[in-house]
């Protein structure tokens, strides 16, 4: 049993999209010692910033009716989203309504009031749960407020090549369409988080880096470490087989190619799919930290027309926002 209050077991999973956070949580999710909420909640980002002077009314709203966890209580899954049919989401909702609304936890932290409730609404005994774990990729914006709200908190930093991720982004707009690509995020949010990379690795922050091409060349390696930090025994039949509420887990690729085990092919798969523009544009914006982390650029130097032209997928607007936002980056240093 934990000797830590069950508010303060949380584990926090962050990166970018793509970069393996949803891999991480899917190993982890069988383990007997861990609970692991199986949907993003964006607690940090949206709960504790758009709602945060709202009622606990409305932040339960969201969380219900509005965010990725809402597929758990019973909302409209949209494109690709897991459905959760044989899970039960009434009465998860129903448990976590009566818990986050009894006077008895009104000073306590909703995040882990939603983690007891699904505790409760699939049988897990609270004394058995050594870290129950969220997996948000943009807590990576949030550390600071994430150590401030649970001080006992652990942390787990997932980052991925920069190409690897504009060509996840790339097929996932071919797939869905959105019109509302843009190749500016890619390169911003893999910044931030090269940059929480590095201060877990120098101790600046607590945590364990988890860089996603070893993760799927030395799963098991990988995997032991981190339960290690997780202070939780390795079982390589447990933590190897990646699921969801304990269900065999496919994957989300953006490739649309399921899995059965951890696969090392999707590492090295932008290599086939880029265009020397496409590597330009993202070497452009992250050679400064890329060889940090073993990413060496592919090309000798910058040129204008990596940053110039358009991206597959890149509509005008986004084109014309993109590009913009990178000219503001460079002069404010970011």
């Amino acid at each position: 049993m934990s000797a830590l209050p069950f508010d303060q077991r949380a584990c926090f999973i962050a990166g970018q999209a793509k970069s393996g956070t949803t891999l991480v949580a899917a190993l982890l999710d069988s383990h007997p010692e861990l609970l692991v909420l199986p949907q993003e909640t964006a607690y940090f980002p949206t709960v504790l910033r758009k709602y945060r002077d709202a009622d606990r009314r409305a932040q339960c709203d969201y969380l219900t009716k509005e965010s990725f966890s809402r597929v758990l209580f019973g909302g409209e899954p949209k494109w690709r989203e897991h459905e959760y049919k044989g899970f039960p989401q009434k009465k998860f909702l129903e448990t976590f309504e009566r818990t986050a609304f009894d006077p008895a936890n009104a000073n306590r932290d909703l995040l882990a009031l939603m983690a007891e409730s699904y505790a409760a609404t699939i049988g897990v005994p609270i004394d058995r749960i050594k870290r129950w774990i969220e997996k948000t990729p943009a807590n990576r914006n949030h550390v600071d407020e994430i150590f401030a709200r649970f001080p006992q908190a652990k942390l787990l930093v997932t980052l991925r090549d920069p190409r690897a991720i504009l060509a996840t982004q790339i097929a996932l707009e071919q797939t869905r369409k959105t019109k509302r690509f843009s190749v500016y995020y890619v390169i911003a949010h893999w910044r931030v988080a090269a940059k929480l990379a590095r201060r877990v690795r120098s101790g600046d922050v607590p945590g364990l880096f988890v860089p996603f091409e070893q993760l799927v060349s030395e799963v098991s390696t990988v995997m032991k470490r981190v339960c290690d930090y997780l202070e939780i025994q390795f079982d390589p039949e447990v933590v190897l087989t990646p699921t969801k509420i304990g269900q065999p887990w496919g994957g989300n690729s953006a490739a649309q190619i399921a899995f059965s085990q951890v696969s090392a092919e999707p590492a090295s798969r932008w290599e086939r799919e880029l265009s020397e523009d496409e590597i330009g544009w993202v070497e452009w914006h992250c050679r400064d930290l890329m060889p940090e982390f073993g990413y060496q650029p592919r090309l000798s130097a910058r040129a204008l027309r990596h940053f110039t032209k358009r991206i597959r997928g890149e509509r005008a607007r986004e084109y014309l926002k993109s590009r913009s936002y990178s000219i503001r980056d460079a002069w404010t240093g970011r």
